[in-house]
């Protein structure tokens, strides 16, 4: 007998966490939930996230799924067409959270997905939230001020160094596209040298904005379709540094034009518009790793996992 899959979003405050993926010696999200769904089914029960943030980073429409027994959470139908007791379990969970997490929108889980691949093969999958995941909204809060309110200290950074925020959104359309972001992530060696093998670096970003939210409050829009770890911070870290004079913004172009020959991509192996270069082969044989960025990834605290997407708009 297979399980029923059943699906929510979760919204927590990063600050007391540290990170999503659960770990033995410290608290993490994927852990608390777990734990509460442990206790409510009295027996183990494990969760999926549609992806990790880092220790310190929030989160409003995080997804999850998890699997029970048909009778653990028999159907019955409310009023209003719902299911009461996946109401009902929405609140028992909420009641056993601490204050710094919410689930939210918990719901039944298509249980299969079908598609058809490229050649015209009809596939059909049981539904998953990492897999059937479309794209990723994460936004970047900071403020320039003189002073950051003490109110803002764990949900936006403060900037010191004037910065140019008239170059600032013409930087940041930098990452738009399809790019080798080696040269952003971390850990990519280390856990290449522990498995054992190459990792895909090559990521996509539909679109990047600058928001200014008034009162020298500004956030940063990233859609994508997913980040490596500490992609996103490092990506605006390396955009302020550019317009706070620390970076030349051809260095940032080399970073992220310089792709992995591992990849083996085509078409993001184009040298970057400063460089002279024509010879396609030295510019495949060179390769940016992290190390090469000189900038520490901003800090956490200003980073929101807003939304993850899906083919369904209700979820």
């Amino acid at each position: 007998m297979e399980g029923i899959r059943y699906r929510g979003r979760v919204a927590y405050d990063g600050t007391g966490f540290n990170g999503w993926q659960v770990q033995s010696d410290c608290r993490t999200v994927q852990g608390e939930l777990e734990a509460v769904l442990s206790h409510r089914f009295n027996r183990t029960v494990r969760v999926t996230g549609a992806g990790r943030t880092d220790a310190g980073v929030h989160a409003r429409g995080q997804a999850f799924s998890f699997d029970v027994w048909p009778e653990e959470l028999p159907e019955k139908e409310g009023d209003d067409g719902k299911c009461d007791n996946v109401r009902q379990l929405e609140y028992s969970m909420n009641r056993m959270l601490r204050k710094d997490t919410r689930v939210w929108n918990l719901s039944l889980a298509p249980q299969s997905v079908v598609k058809t691949d490229l050649d015209g093969t009809v596939l059909s999958h049981k539904w998953h939230v990492m897999l059937d995941a479309k794209k990723k909204l994460y936004s970047y809060r900071f403020s320039t001020a003189a002073a950051l309110e003490p109110v803002l200290r764990h949900t936006r950074a403060h900037v010191y160094d004037p910065i140019d925020m008239t170059r600032m959104e013409s930087v940041l359309k930098h990452f738009e596209g399809k790019h080798d972001f080696r040269a952003f992530a971390g850990a990519i060696e280390r856990n290449e040298k522990k498995n054992g093998k190459p990792m895909g670096t090559v990521r996509t970003v539909y679109q990047v904005s600058l928001v200014d939210e008034g009162n020298d409050n500004y956030r940063i829009d990233f859609y994508l379709k997913g980040a490596l770890y500490k992609m996103v911070r490092n990506m605006v870290a390396t955009a302020l540094a550019v317009c706070t004079g620390k970076m030349n913004e051809d260095q940032l172009l080399e970073l992220l034009h310089h792709s992995s020959p591992l990849n083996g991509d085509e078409t993001i192996t184009t040298p970057p518009p400063s460089s002279s270069s024509t010879n396609s082969n030295t510019e495949k044989a060179f390769q940016f790793v992290r190390r090469d960025n000189p900038v520490k990834p901003a800090s956490p605290q200003g980073l929101t996992l807003e939304r993850v997407f899906f083919d369904d708009e209700d979820f």
